[in-house]
């Protein structure tokens, strides 16, 4: 058994709890395709501001290419298939249809955490943890190995990072007079 099964095992075991099963199966979707669509449309919605729009969206398409580009190259089954004797989970088949590393939800949750952290950076700590919560539910579901996870959520930081510094001035423009008024 690969030693990620086991601590995948173990993660289930020693952090089982009713509650998880309840609330991880809708917490995980925070970082999904839809989650990130809204994210955007809110953004735009919000500062009225075309090249944010244009800017998140070139974040996401970036992202997504080279995230499912790794899907397909590496191939990497989910852990669900290997523990098949375990009770199945709430997720619809096309959740699990493709390969399992990286994490696309985790590489979301930290693109979004990351851009959040940018134009609020007082409440850097908590846009992390939320992101940290959703890479958690992943491994916590079966869905990822510990590793589809870390490189995911690498993958969405530092990506996000370098798109911020590219578009420094679009992410930027409006967003701290329209969006700290909503606060």
């Amino acid at each position: 058994m690969y030693p990620e099964l086991k601590l995948i095992l173990w993660i289930n075991g020693f952090w089982k709890f009713t509650l998880f099963d309840y609330i991880f199966p809708w917490l995980t979707y925070l970082g999904s395709h839809i989650a990130v669509i809204l994210f955007i449309l809110l953004s735009w919605i919000l500062t009225k501001n075309r090249k944010i729009l244009f800017s998140l969206v070139t974040i996401y398409f970036i992202q997504s290419f080279l995230i499912y580009g790794l899907k397909y190259l590496i191939q990497r089954e989910r852990p669900l298939f290997f523990l098949q004797s375990l009770p199945k989970i709430y997720v619809t088949k096309a959740e699990v249809f493709d390969p399992s590393f990286p994490s696309a939800h985790a590489t979301y949750a930290f693109m979004m955490a990351t851009i959040l952290s940018y134009w609020f950076p007082r409440y850097r700590l908590k846009f992390f943890i939320v992101a940290l919560i959703i890479c958690w539910t992943r491994v916590y579901l079966y869905l990822h190995f510990p590793t589809d996870v870390i490189a995911g959520a690498f993958f969405g930081y530092i990506l996000t990072k370098i798109m911020i510094r590219i578009k420094k001035g679009a992410l930027q423009h409006g967003v701290s007079f329209n969006c700290e008024k909503l606060l």
